[in-house]
């Protein structure tokens, strides 16, 4: 089995589902994909944020966590670091780009 640089592996749209690859392994295209799907999850995240802050409610909270984690699991490292993992799919694509 090979070995990547990175600690979290690249998420892929298939036909059946999600395929795991090491970034280094994809292509400009599929990072690409990968970096867009990062982003509509934060876009997701944020627009829960600012529904909740306008309309607060335990409900609403208890669906946040239940959705994206509680503090002490996003605090243990259980759920993967949002920006680390956009800012490793740049610096792949970046390099994918550069020797095109």
């Amino acid at each position: 089995m090979s070995n990547s640089q990175y600690l979290l592996p690249a998420e892929l749209k298939a036909a059946n589902g999600i395929k795991f690859a090491h970034m280094e392994c994809c292509s400009a295209e599929e990072l690409k994909q990968s970096l867009f799907s990062q982003a509509q999850h934060q876009i997701r995240f944020y627009q829960d944020v600012i529904e909740l802050v306008n309309n607060a409610s335990l409900d609403k909270i208890k669906n946040i966590e239940m959705k994206y984690g509680t503090y002490d699991e996003v605090s243990q490292g259980i759920h993967t670091d949002r920006e680390l993992m956009a800012s490793a799919l740049i610096f792949e694509l970046k390099k994918k780009m550069g020797s095109s």
